[in-house]
C-alpha cells in the first residue's frame, strides 16, 4: 500500500473541499487563516520536527555536544532566515518559492525524473497566480512585500507555470508513449494537484497539499528510515513541535498587531520560511546520503 493511502486521503479531502465550495460553504478570512494555522500545527509541524531524528541517522548527532551544536546551527539558520525576510521581504519571498519548488519536488523522487518533478512542483506552487492573482497579491503584501515587487513576482510565477506545464506535458506524453505510467492513482494525483492550484483559493490549496499530502509522505519516509511505526514517529516529533510552538508564540507576541488575520498569515509563512531553510538543507543532505 505504502504512500498510496496518502494520495487517496488527499483526493478525498480535495473532493470534499470542492463540494463545500460548490455549496457555497466558505470560512471567513479570520477563520480560514486560523484553520490553516491549526492544520499546520497538527499535520505540518511534525514532519519538520523529526529533523533531529534524521540528523541522528546521518550521524550528525552522536552525543550531547553534537546535539547542542546541531540544535544551535538549526535554530540559527531559521532565525537568520526570518531576519532576512523582515529586512528583504521581496528577495526572501522569491527565494522561498524557489527553494519550495526544489524541496517539494522530492515528493516524487522515486517515480519521476528530476525535470518532471520540478515541473509538477512549480505548477502546484505557481498555479494560484493564474486565476487568483488578486488574492495572491493581497497575501504577498501582507508578508511585508511591496505591491510593485509582489506584482513582479506574480508575473514571474505565471511564466514559470506556463514553462512548467509544457515541460510536464512533454514528460506525460513520453511516459504514455513508453507505457511507463504504472498507476492511475498517480495520474489522478497529478491532475488534482494542478487543478487545485488553479481552482481553489491559494490558502486552501496550500493547506491541503502541505498538510494532507506532503507532510504525511515525509513522515512515512522517516518512519521507514528509522524502522519504526508511523505512530511512534509522530510521538518522537512532539517535543520539537512544542518547542517550535513556543518559538512561534514569542515571535507572534513580539510582532503582533490588532489585525489577527494578517498577523497569523504573516507569521505562519515567515515562520515556515525560517524552518524550511533549516529543514530543506538537512533533507537535501539526507536524500543525497
Amino acid at each position: 500500500m505504502g504512500k498510496l493511502r496518502f494520495t487517496q486521503i488527499y483526493l478525498a479531502t480535495l473532493g470534499l473541499s470542492a463540494l463545500a465550495l460548490l455549496l457555497n460553504i466558505e470560512l471567513s478570512n479570520v477563520a480560514g487563516i486560523a484553520a490553516l494555522a491549526i492544520a499546520v500545527v497538527i499535520l505540518g509541524l511534525p514532519h519538520g520536527a523529526l529533523d533531529f531524528a534524521v540528523a541522528k541517522s546521518l550521524n550528525y548527532v552522536t552525543g550531547v555536544r553534537t546535539a547542542c551544536s546541531f540544535l544551535a546551527i538549526y535554530t540559527a539558520v531559521a532565525g537568520a532566515s526570518i531576519v532576512f525576510w523582515i529586512a528583504l521581504p521581496g528577495t526572501a519571498l522569491s527565494l522561498f518559492l524557489g527553494i519550495s519548488i526544489f524541496h517539494f519536488a522530492a515528493d516524487w523522487r522515486t517515480t519521476m525524473p528530476l525535470y518532471a518533478r520540478i515541473c509538477l512542483s512549480a505548477m502546484l506552487l505557481c498555479g494560484p497566480s493564474i486565476v487568483n492573482s488578486a488574492v495572491v497579491l493581497t497575501l504577498f503584501t501582507a508578508l511585508f512585500v511591496s505591491s510593485d515587487v509582489a506584482a513582479w513576482i506574480i508575473q514571474a510565477m505565471q511564466m514559470i507555470f506556463a514553462a512548467a506545464f509544457l515541460g510536464f506535458l512533454y514528460f506525460v506524453i513520453a511516459a504514455v508513449a513508453s507505457k511507463n505510467i504504472k498507476s492511475g492513482w498517480q495520474v489522478t494525483e497529478w491532475i488534482a494537484l494542478v487543478t487545485s492550484s488553479i481552482v481553489l483559493t491559494p490558502l486552501l490549496h496550500f493547506a491541503l497539499y502541505f498538510c494532507v499530502l506532503h507532510s504525511p509522505k515525509h513522515l512515512f519516509d522517516v518512519s521507514q528510515m528509522l524502522r519504526v511505526s508511523l505512530v511512534k514517529v509522530i510521538v518522537i516529533s512532539l517535543p520539537f513541535v512544542f518547542l517550535t510552538l513556543l518559538f512561534a508564540w514569542v515571535l507572534f507576541e513580539t510582532g503582533a498587531s490588532d489585525a489577527l488575520d494578517t498577523d497569523l498569515l504573516r507569521w505562519i509563512f515567515i515562520g515556515l520560511f525560517g524552518l524550511t531553510m533549516s529543514h530543506m538543507l538537512l533533507i537535501h543532505l539526507w536524500h543525497r546520503a
